[in-house]
């Protein structure tokens, strides 16, 4: 029993000094720092169907907006998608979001013209721009 209790410590003190020696070597590695800065130059939309999300556009739309990337660079486009609570009119306070608004009433499929209605009003369509380095 004694001799089990010895090797359960011998390992945990292996363990420790293992844990140690890793914790020390990860310390002492530098600082990442790019040796080139990118700008980026890539362009793209946001496209957000929404139906009845008035508890749940806002913190959205202050999700997206509180990203680093320029602001210049994308575009947020939210289409209402028949809402009988207040989605338009939060997502209406917020500047630069463009608010489209489905309006035909016949539909079967509403999800699929909110988005096709969305990338048809998109006015930055995904084409690739490479970063460029300076």
């Amino acid at each position: 029993m004694v001799f089990l209790f010895v090797g359960i410590l011998l390992l945990l003190a292996l363990y420790a000094a293992v844990i140690f020696y890793y914790n020390n070597n990860w310390r002492s590695l530098p600082e990442y720092a790019p040796k080139s800065i990118m700008i980026p130059s890539t362009t793209f939309s946001i496209i957000i169907p929404a139906r009845n999300e008035a508890n749940n556009i806002g913190p959205l739309l202050e999700s997206i907006l509180a990203q680093t990337y320029s602001h210049d660079l994308f575009e947020v486009i939210v289409v209402d998608d028949h809402s009988t609570d207040e989605t338009a009119s939060i997502v209406s306070r917020y500047e630069g979001i463009r608010l489209v608004q489905l309006k035909e009433d016949r539909i079967n499929s509403y999800k699929k013209k909110a988005i096709e209605t969305g990338i048809a009003a998109a006015k930055m369509n995904g084409w690739y721009v490479p970063m460029q380095i300076v």
